[in-house]
């Protein structure tokens, strides 16, 4: 075990380093590599006078340990690892239980709704467009999140991780690279900003 995290540790530190210093195919997700380290002191300086900035700076630390090493791995491999969604879900699941134990019950009803959600548009873009739309694994990811950002921060997560990808694919584009309607990128660092991010600032309130 302690092997696989030193070797997690180590892909996420060439991911960062790659990503912040614009080299390679890392400069693509410069954009997800900074707003980990700004949300991370952006977490810092509103922790000042909260009487649960303990459990709030843990989670954090935990939160973005996690998401760091999603990124990592998502955007070598393409794949997200069930060890790293489980890790998610249940730090999740621990922060609701120790802030309001009340709302475990809902968080957890909220995640298997959005989780059904999500595979039923996989099947229907699939059914549609004639191709995956969405990795299995990012709908697990994304479900995870729920945990940690209940239903209402979901369609935040998901601008967020939108607008992230574009800029994405507008670096590509910019590199040179060929793009077309089936481009296949890995949406998981992206999903994994937009969590970062809605945790962070918490979900939009819209006023009519």
């Amino acid at each position: 075990m302690i092997r696989a995290l030193r070797k997690t540790g180590g892909r996420t530190g060439k991911f960062l380093g790659e990503a912040l210093a614009w080299r390679g195919m890392g400069r693509q997700h410069a954009l997800v590599a900074w707003c980990l380290i700004a949300g991370a002191v952006w977490l810092i300086g509103s922790l000042a006078g909260d009487p649960v900035w303990p459990e709030k700076m843990l989670g954090g630390l935990y939160l973005v340990a996690v998401l760091a090493a999603v990124c990592a791995i998502d955007a070598r491999y393409g794949i997200i690892p069930n060890s790293l969604v489980v890790a998610l879900a249940i730090g999740g699941l621990l922060q609701t239980y120790l802030l309001d134990q009340s709302e475990l019950v809902q968080r957890a009803t909220e995640a298997i709704l959005f989780f059904a959600a999500g595979c039923l548009f996989r099947v229907t873009y699939r059914w549609v467009r004639g191709h995956d739309g969405l990795g299995f694994g990012d709908v697990k990811f994304a479900t995870a999140g729920v945990l940690w950002i209940g239903i209402e921060g979901v369609p935040e997560l998901l601008l967020a991780a939108v607008l992230s990808a574009l800029t994405s694919l507008a670096i590509l584009k910019a590199e040179g690279y060929a793009l077309d309607g089936k481009q296949a990128i890995s949406f998981g660092p992206h999903l994994a900003i937009g969590l970062w991010l809605t945790w962070i600032a918490g979900p939009l309130q819209f006023g009519f």
